[in-house]
């Protein structure tokens, strides 16, 4: 699949409904600082705001896929629905103030079952529509790169190297050791905060037949906000405060691959917006 959509689906996949975002972005952020915010997460509050951003690609992607198969008579293909709201960050980067808020960890649970486009194809049908459908990305991606481009996945690449040494860090690995004693006091055995999502997530089940409005969901839902506020948030707290100070260093050490990837990024969303009439909204926008 295309670099480009596949960034957008898999990380638009993260967030379902948005709601009213606890601790995001300040009002009127711009395509600037979100694509900054995609591009190098610190905390809870840039995940929301990367996940509105990729959200944003994933409709006009899928509308010119959607348009691209019909206009050749080709059923359009189907992706994974649902998912957590988008204010409640991801397990790498949880928004904490909005899980609290919430008592809502933001676990997957079932979201709309798919339908397998192919279903009765014969041989041939099957190996046309995919075809076309490979088509259809080629051609979408070219139209809008968005994410796909190489500066992208340098600069994305380069910094969660950073994080990965963050994680790393001797006063992240300390305070790790006493949540993680706290954590399995409360029931959640987990050696970090992704662990206490896998964890959780675990418990629930296949995702297709976890309904978001079943007791046991959202039980699980916010036994997991309660540890995390109770046990990790520390190690959450120590976390941003590390990459803050290194995104600084990054950003400057990177400054004209960023103003490049910006430029190109605000430039395509304008168009989009233009031609399709699809709003990118951001927190605080």
């Amino acid at each position: 699949m295309a670099v480009a959509l596949a960034s957008a689906f898999v990380l638009s996949a993260c967030g379902g409904s948005s709601r009213a975002a606890h601790g995001g972005a300040g009002a009127g952020t711009s395509i600037a600082a979100a694509v900054v915010a995609f591009v190098a997460p610190r905390d809870g509050a840039d995940a929301v705001i990367g996940a509105q951003l990729a959200s944003f690609a994933q409709t006009v992607q899928t509308k010119l896929v959607d348009d691209c198969m019909t206009n050749d008579g080709f059923p359009v293909p189907t992706f994974l629905a649902g998912g957590p709201p988008t204010d409640l960050g991801n397990p790498q980067f949880p928004n904490l103030p909005a899980i609290e808020g919430s008592h809502d960890l933001g676990l997957f649970t079932g979201g709309v079952p798919l339908v397998d486009p192919q279903s009765g194809m014969s041989a041939p049908e099957r190996r046309a529509w995919q075809a076309r459908l490979g088509h259809c990305f080629r051609a979408m991606q070219g139209q809008t790169p968005l994410f796909g481009s190489a500066k992208f996945g340098q600069l994305s690449s380069g910094w969660f190297s950073v994080v990965n040494q963050v994680s790393r860090s001797a006063q992240v690995r300390a305070l790790s050791k006493t949540a993680a004693t706290c954590s399995a006091a409360h029931g959640v055995p987990a050696t970090s905060v992704m662990s206490v999502y896998a964890r959780l997530q675990g418990q629930l089940g296949p995702i297709s037949s976890s309904s978001a409005d079943s007791a046991k969901v959202q039980a699980l839902q916010a036994k997991g906000a309660s540890v995390l506020a109770a046990c990790w948030a520390k190690v959450i707290n120590e976390t941003t405060a590390l990459l803050s100070g290194r995104r600084t260093a990054y950003l400057a050490q990177n400054a004209s691959a960023m103003a490049a990837l910006e430029s190109q990024v605000d430039g395509q969303v304008t168009a989009l917006e233009r031609r399709y009439g699809i709003k990118l909204a951001l927190v605080g926008s």
